[in-house]
């Protein structure tokens, strides 16, 4: 565990603002998000408990994406409200945000010019101050030599992001969220143009990081599959709205999925290795390619 060791300032911090017990990491109390009329996300009532894994299931448009975005403040609410750590969004600074709450996003670190080393060190801004000093540098510096050392990444430090492929990028951009040591980690659809290695690779690190540190997990997948074997409970979204929630075995039944989707039920599969239902699924039956029910 020490390879992620909570700076001094973040300890301080801690003790001075001790988070209550009694509070989710993330609530939401019917908060909604519309576009130009459009309900991107109906009034919601969500409660997120410190230390959970969850994920976010729907098909395109269903609002996942906006939801995450009604919790890291990049979305306005239309209604209702959200709160971090017991406290309402809107109260928090951006650098106060910045330390409990951290985005990866799908497209990870764009191909830039700068360095590997460079874009870690953008995740301490946070905690520097106007002058871009930290009150013990030392000890950043070594979270983010363990950071690099823990994601591979130690030998690409002097690699410019345009340098690298997808995968190494992807595990670049979750070192720099790392370096923010945040409470709450907000992941969209972080294996979007990954291959199947680094799918596994970025979500068995972010399963390791949460089980060491406690992280609240909240994340965007579309692989129904890969999210059963890593969340422990799901929110399924359709047109903005709740479908359902609980554990994988609960909700990713093939009733429940088939009508999600809008495709013929699945086959479940109980695998007995990892110890969650799989789904397989089929095309369909119907030659005119119509969807189930759509006539």
């Amino acid at each position: 565990m020490d390879w992620m060791k909570r700076s001094r300032a973040k300890k301080q911090q801690r003790r001075n603002n001790p988070p209550s017990e009694a509070s989710p990491a993330v609530s939401l109390h019917g908060a909604a998000c519309a576009y130009e009329g459009k309900q991107a996300v109906q009034p919601l009532d969500w409660i997120v408990q410190p230390g959970e894994f969850w994920v976010i299931l729907g098909p395109n448009g269903s609002g996942k994406s906006s939801l995450l975005g009604l919790i890291s403040g990049a979305e306005r609410a239309s209604a209702g409200g959200v709160n971090i750590q017991g406290r309402p969004l809107a109260e928090y600074g951006r650098r106060e945000l910045a330390r409990e709450l951290a985005v990866l996003p799908q497209e990870g670190l764009p191909p830039l010019g700068i360095t590997v080393k460079d874009a870690l060190e953008m995740g301490r801004f946070p905690y520097r101050d106007r002058f871009g000093r930290e009150p013990d540098g030392a000890a950043a510096q070594a979270l983010l030599t363990r950071i690099a050392e823990r994601l591979a990444l130690t030998e690409l430090l002097s690699r410019r992001l345009d340098e690298l492929s997808g995968g190494q990028r992807q595990r670049a951009a979750l070192g720099q969220v790392m370096a923010q040591q945040p409470n709450v980690l907000l992941l969209d659809e972080p294996t979007a143009y990954l291959d199947i290695y680094y799918q596994l690779d970025i979500m068995e690190l972010v399963q390791q990081w949460r089980a060491e540190e406690g992280l609240t997990v909240i994340a965007v997948l579309h692989d129904l599959n890969l999210a059963a074997q890593y969340a422990q409970r799901l929110l399924l979204l359709r047109e903005g709205a709740r479908v359902a929630e609980g554990t994988p075995e609960e909700v990713l039944t093939p009733e429940v999925v088939g009508a999600l989707y809008e495709v013929m039920p699945p086959i479940r599969v109980g695998h007995e290795e990892i110890g969650v239902p799989q789904m397989l699924f089929r095309a369909q039956s119907a030659k005119n390619g119509k969807r189930p029910g759509s006539e």
